[in-house]
């Protein structure tokens, strides 16, 4: 009887905390406001995405020629100082490709030619954004020809939103304390503090579609300014 008198009473505290917020916007004043910080700034990571692909007729030499420029793009990229722990391989594929040529009066197909495509998709990042249409150009000279784009990331945001969520906080209170004043009211406890963040928060990433011909020294790439930013609801309670 007793441990059934403990779990009722436990319970109803558990239900009494989760409405408390609620029970007291409603039986008091108050005053709801948004607070908002953010911050621009630029880049320091770069990933950059591409392909090799090779057609040969026979899938066994394209498969060994597509790895062959592959170990060239890597001794390159090792050659421009890119450690090996920043290369990841996102794809290895070797499959049949067929065309046909059709008769352009009868429409019928009228010869069909078969071969191997072997195909090798990596990432790399490059933690010196400015190296990256270096780079980027590098690759390409070395047989590289399927690039995808860049994108351009902040490594470590995390710190710096945290410092933003702080800003917005202050900047809540701030709003508060004058619609408070101007309606003659003075701010009391805090009744309510709710995040209004994303659920992925990481900032995004602005691609860059990067297109060069063999040879080309560099790309030129401009990373830009990326925005970091947070909100928060709080909600006071007033009193004269």
């Amino acid at each position: 009887m007793i441990r059934l008198l403990f779990a009722l009473s436990l319970g109803l505290m558990l239900f009494a905390a989760a409405g408390n917020a609620d029970t007291l916007k409603d039986g008091v004043p108050n005053l709801s406001v948004i607070g908002e910080a953010y911050e621009d700034v630029a880049p320091d990571l770069a990933i950059l995405r591409f392909g090799v692909v090779t057609e040969r007729p026979l899938a066994a030499d394209a498969a060994a020629e597509n790895a062959r420029a592959v170990e060239a793009i890597l001794a390159e990229l090792k050659k421009l100082g890119v450690p090996d722990a920043e290369v990841q391989t996102q794809g290895v594929t070797l499959a049949p490709v067929t065309v046909e040529e059709r008769d352009p009066k009868t429409g019928k197909p009228k010869t069909s030619q078969k071969f191997f495509r072997a195909r090798s998709d990596l990432s790399v990042r490059v933690t010196r954004t400015e190296k990256a249409g270096e780079i980027a150009g590098g690759l390409i000279d070395k047989g590289v020809n399927s690039f995808e784009g860049i994108d351009f990331e902040i490594a470590h945001p995390k710190q710096r939103l945290d410092a933003l969520r702080r800003e917005a906080v202050k900047d809540a209170e701030r709003q508060a304390k004058i619609y408070a004043e101007a309606a003659g009211l003075r701010l009391s406890r805090v009744i309510e503090i709710r995040p209004l963040e994303e659920i992925d928060a990481r900032p995004r990433a602005y691609a860059a579609k990067a297109a060069g011909a063999p040879g080309a020294a560099e790309i030129p790439l401009r990373p830009g300014l990326q925005r970091l930013s947070a909100r928060v609801n709080m909600v006071w309670g007033l009193s004269r």
